[in-house]
């Protein structure tokens, strides 16, 4: 359960984010200025940065839970003034952490960020003891929950509200500034997750045909299970079950009656691992 903050903490883990990104984003981007709580048009925006480019970059944290309508309209305001803006949310704050989870609720504000920053939303997580992990990004993927029919009949159906994330590293603060839906943001040179999951297993089916060869032992599997059964064991530990399903359902790989089989064996594999 998500349990609001006590403002007192809240501040001070603001300034300790802050703190860290003044400190640390002129050692990867080449500023002209950097301030904290820099006043731009009618908001102060907690990084400001100008860089020898001439763009022009707010960093805005928010260590609290925001309404979507509010976080798009600082966005515009920030962006009618000339700046770029990037959000970063203390994942402290909402139980987000760098590894890959299933079942988290989908905060409005997350979706909002997830649309607008490409299929990522970005994260630090800072506690009043100090930072517990460095910047990175949290892919969505659909997830799909177990739900009782009649007679006893079980199936999986994507959940409404419900996620499954995974997290990808942050290689440097380096900037990157780029246009989505009309506003003008700020990011890092993270890959996108499902991008890169969706390049990898497609590269292993086209390469699947030499590996097939190698794994006849694999006897009591049908072809289509033992395909299968090697994207899990191969990429599960760096996806997840659900985005690989996600991936597998879009390149028309499987279905969704594969989905029980793919958790069985994502659950066996996990069990031995």
């Amino acid at each position: 359960m998500i349990k609001p903050k006590l403002k007192q903490s809240e501040s001070f883990e603001h300034l300790r984010i802050k703190e860290f990104f003044y400190e640390n984003i002129p050692l990867d981007n080449d500023i002209d200025v950097i301030k904290k709580e820099y006043p731009i048009g009618n908001r102060k925006a907690d990084i400001y940065c100008k860089l020898a480019d001439g763009k022009e970059i707010v960093v805005e944290i928010q260590h609290s839970m925001i309404l979507t309508k509010d976080l798009l309209q600082r966005t515009k305001e920030y962006n009618e003034n000339g700046c770029y803006v990037l959000w970063v949310f203390n994942g402290s704050s909402f139980e987000r952490y760098p590894k890959i989870e299933d079942n988290i609720p989908y905060l409005s504000f997350e979706k909002c960020s997830h649309m607008l920053y490409r299929g990522r939303v970005y994260y630090i997580n800072m506690t009043k003891y100090g930072i517990y992990s460095p910047v990175y990004s949290l892919h969505f993927a659909n997830y799909y929950e177990k739900k009782s029919a009649n007679y006893g009949f079980c199936y999986y159906r994507k959940s409404t509200n419900k996620k499954s994330v995974i997290p990808s590293d942050i290689p440097s603060l380096t900037f990157k500034t780029f246009k989505s839906k009309g506003y003008k943001l700020a990011g890092f040179y993270d890959e996108n997750i499902r991008k890169r999951c969706v390049k990898e297993i497609t590269q292993f089916l086209i390469d699947y045909g030499n590996i097939d060869k190698e794994i006849n032992d694999i006897k009591k599997l049908n072809p289509h299970q033992k395909k299968n059964f090697i994207i899990i064991a191969i990429y599960g530990q760096k996806y997840g079950l659900h985005l690989i399903y996600n991936v597998l359902n879009y390149l028309k790989i499987v279905s969704r009656e594969d989905f029980r089989y793919l958790r069985m064996t994502y659950q066996y594999l996990n069990k031995n691992h």
